[in-house]
């Protein structure tokens, strides 16, 4: 599950790194599904699996729901523990809303992502872009704050219009403003080290992030009464 970075995108890693690196509870689950669980059945999950695959030591198991989003999952071969979760947007308007409290499928920006965790997460640097013929995927990933051993990484597309423009520099585009929400993962940290590599990109400014809305977040740091 390694990537490599094309080479038609090399040239732009300096900026995607600086993007990664600059400025920067509810139920932390992703369609019910919680890491740690034991793989649910498929009636709790509200469809049967369309596929089952070899990743790595691990099986992953592939889900489409009701509302068109993806859901996949892999579990530990020997303890049988979910330890990845991945929710993808399948394109329908119904199915929009994501997990993460206050966020969006297809609307949420990267911007709107790094302003909520006051920071930029971190990157790992074997799975920095995954440049595919529809877009450009960039992956910024935090520890979930209160909850060791936990990753939510957010999945932001840029249109490949907008990739080759940021290629031949013709004109400026704001990577944070064009690449918007189309997955989250929720992985065991140490999963995520052995198919993404132990060796990470993060910014001085980097603090887990609090799963919660901005509005939740603001009213857990209100004094309180005396």
């Amino acid at each position: 599950m390694k990537s490599s970075v094309p080479f038609l995108l090399r040239g732009t890693i300096p900026v995607l790194a600086s993007v990664f690196l600059s400025h920067g509870a509810q139920s932390q689950t992703l369609n019910g599904i919680r890491i740690g669980e034991e793989l649910p059945p498929a009636s709790s999950v509200g469809a049967k699996p369309i596929a089952r695959v070899a990743a790595g030591p691990h099986e992953e198991i592939r889900w489409k729901l009701p509302d068109g989003n993806r859901l996949a999952l892999a579990t530990d071969p020997e303890r049988g523990k979910i330890v990845y979760a991945e929710e993808k947007w399948g394109g329908r308007p119904h199915g929009r809303p994501a997990d993460f409290p206050g966020f969006t499928y297809g609307e949420t920006t990267l911007a709107d992502i790094r302003a909520h965790a006051e920071n930029g997460g971190f990157a790992f640097a074997e799975r920095l872009i995954d440049d595919k013929p529809d877009g450009v995927r960039l992956f910024n990933a935090y520890e979930v704050e209160g909850t060791p051993g936990l990753v939510v990484t957010f999945v932001t597309k840029m249109s490949r219009q907008d990739a080759k423009r940021l290629q031949d520099k013709k004109e400026r585009i704001d990577i944070n403003r064009s690449a918007r929400l189309e997955s989250i993962i929720l992985a065991d940290a140490g999963y995520l080290d052995s198919i993404w590599g132990e060796q990470k990109l993060k910014g001085k400014a980097y603090k887990p992030i609090r799963w919660g809305s901005t509005q939740e977040r603001a009213s857990a740091e209100l004094p309180r009464a005396q």
